[in-house]
């Protein structure tokens, strides 16, 4: 299924092999990279990110709806400013994760919230599910304040994911408020 959502100055959409430089400011920077669950290295260049990429979109059709990668694009100029996530979390596969990655360039301008919020409507929607978390290191204190500006209620904080001690935010489709 080919996902593109729309809000009002972002499109959601699958990712595209020529969006490798682009991504590779995202997932490049050592500021995200350091907050990244599993815990991964930055990628290092543009061939490797290029390489991440084709993988992400040959395994996009195998996905199960609501799981899977996007782009998160800025209207305005066609820019790629972040990505979204939705995956099933380790060990057990049950919980359903909603990730973001925000470039550090686009930090503060609440692309974050506004793409996750449209990605939690469509997953609640079209996915047929009870609830999406959200895992964030204690410190990320970004992540843990996108998660709460989302409506995400804190349930906790557990190794039991990605064998990194993280806080667990949760939020259910019938709390939710697009």
């Amino acid at each position: 299924m080919t996902l593109n959502l729309q809000t009002d100055r972002l499109q959601i959409r699958d990712w595209e092999e020529e969006d490798a430089d682009a991504a590779l400011e995202i997932y490049g920077s050592a500021d995200v990279a350091q907050w990244l669950s599993p815990a991964i290295e930055r990628v290092a260049d543009p061939a490797t990110m290029r390489i991440i990429l084709r993988a992400w979109i040959e395994a996009q059709p195998n996905f199960v709806v609501p799981a899977g990668r996007w782009a998160v694009v800025r209207k305005e100029d066609n820019e790629v400013v972040g990505g979204l996530l939705i995956r099933l979390l380790p060990p057990y596969e049950e919980d359903l994760e909603i990730g973001w990655q925000m470039r550090p360039t686009a930090w503060g301008q609440g692309y974050a919230s506004e793409a996750s919020r449209a990605l939690m409507g469509w997953a609640f929607k079209e996915g047929s599910i009870d609830e999406l978390f959200a895992v964030a290191r204690p410190h990320n204190k970004r992540a843990i304040a996108t998660a709460k500006r989302l409506g995400m209620e804190w349930v906790g904080e557990t190794d039991k994911y990605y064998d990194l001690n993280l806080q667990v935010y949760r939020i259910r489709g019938a709390d939710f408020t697009p």
